[in-house]
């Protein structure tokens, strides 16, 4: 809970300062991995739920972002504490809070990663029953943490340029 209070606070300090920092107060994101990935996915599910009462006129701004990026995101399923098993019967946490101002998300995993990859998939079918433009990939034989063993002429090695091609489409890098 303090992790995703600190998350909308930092959203609302940013748009706060954008402007005078030369920023675009309308097209800001959020990435993260592990227990990152999984912030950032309550980050972007979850905008018009706040998290703390407000403290002041700061919290009168919007936390939604326009984007985000869950790399291999963690703890993901109720079902077995998403370890190891790809249930197709596995559900998501209710702490996501899938709305239709949920932003476009890029969601990359390894897909022998502890933290199953059912996960990131039941993300993403949930986004595209709903209508929301986003990307899923799965490195093949790729466990959790692999850009510490990204491998040239494989996913991982390329994984960032995933990223690239994700902000380039939905055009958040203009």
């Amino acid at each position: 809970m303090t992790a995703w209070q600190d998350l909308q606070r930092a959203i609302r300090i940013v748009r706060s300062q954008a402007a005078a920092k030369g920023l675009d107060p309308d097209r800001i994101g959020i990435m993260g991995s592990s227990a990152g990935g999984h912030l950032t996915i309550m980050g972007a599910t979850s905008s018009k739920q706040p998290s703390y009462a407000p403290i002041d006129d700061l919290d009168k701004l919007s936390c939604k972002v326009q984007w985000a990026v869950a790399i291999y995101p963690a703890y993901m399923l109720t079902k077995g504490g998403d370890k190891g098993g790809n249930d197709d019967d596995a559900k998501l946490v209710p702490e996501f809070s899938f709305d239709p101002a949920t932003c476009p998300l890029l969601l990359i995993h390894g897909d022998t990663d502890v933290h199953t990859a059912m996960g990131s998939v039941k993300c993403w079918e949930q986004l595209r029953r709903m209508g929301i433009q986003s990307d899923l990939h799965t490195l093949v034989s790729r466990g959790h943490c692999f850009q510490n063993m990204a491998a040239p002429g494989t996913g991982s090695h390329s994984w960032m340029g995933r990223i690239w091609e994700f902000m380039n489409h939905k055009g958040f890098n203009k």
